[in-house]
């Protein structure tokens, strides 16, 4: 919700870092995968670079083969290579040992777990970068340009967009959710309610954070028709590519 993810990414394509480093991988980790399916997509992304077939028999590799290969591809290279999302340690551990450690290249991680970003960081002798929630001015800014698409509030909405935004707690994403079910409200009587709705949520999911209640309440807002939509998007793995039909 911080925008870990996004500000890797701007990195990841900068023209710049394109030309700097040869090679690049961007791998999502998230809470369940599969170390095979992550070293072949690694394996993939690196060979489409080299413009090279993957290696024969790559399907039937073992793990630790998989491993080998990524470490021999990527010795004496210039590289980049960003885990997204890792939650664990072991997770860490378990990549680790397959990227070689040298000057010229780089490893980003984004994590919600502090210790694996100083870990990670003691061990590749790298920095961790912590990302702090908005400022209030940002806060506002940010919901007024997406709801709006001006960076100041109608006068007459100010006081409910007070009101949203402590709740939203410097969140972007909290911040971007709320403003797209908002964005289609013209009626104060719907602000009003969808204020108090949030407020209530709030009281009666104590366990729930700030961010999963306004998520919640923007699935709710969706009409039946794309709520089923997006249940059965929900299927899918994380970062899973959706062909079109």
């Amino acid at each position: 919700g911080l925008g870990k993810t996004t500000l890797v990414k701007k990195v990841y394509d900068d023209a710049q870092v394109k030309l700097h480093f040869k090679y690049r991988a961007w791998v999502t980790v998230s809470q369940s995968f599969k170390m095979e399916d992550l070293l072949k997509d690694m394996v993939q992304q690196l060979y489409n670079i080299k413009r090279k077939p993957v290696p024969q028999r790559m399907d039937s590799m073992s793990t630790d083969q998989l491993r080998t290969n990524i470490k021999n591809f990527l010795q004496q290279q210039r590289y980049l290579v960003v885990l997204d999302d890792v939650w664990h340690m072991d997770d860490w551990d378990a990549v680790k040992y397959t990227l070689p450690n040298n000057s010229c290249s780089r490893v980003m991680l984004t994590t919600r777990n502090s210790e694996v970003a100083f870990a990670s960081c003691q061990e590749f002798n790298g920095n961790v970068y912590p990302l702090n929630p908005l400022s209030p001015q940002e806060s506002w800014t940010l919901f007024c340009r997406k709801t709006f698409g001006v960076s100041s509030c109608p006068p007459d909405l100010n006081t409910f967009t007070e009101s949203i935004l402590r709740r939203c707690e410097g969140l972007p994403l909290a911040i971007v959710a709320i403003s797209g079910v908002l964005g289609t409200k013209n009626r104060i009587d719907d602000w009003d309610l969808i204020q108090r709705s949030l407020a209530d949520e709030i009281k009666e999911n104590v366990i729930l954070n700030s961010m999963e209640n306004i998520l919640s309440l923007s699935y709710n807002d969706l009409p039946y028709y794309l709520k089923s939509c997006f249940l059965y998007f929900s299927i899918f793995p994380e970062s899973h590519l959706i062909d079109k039909m």
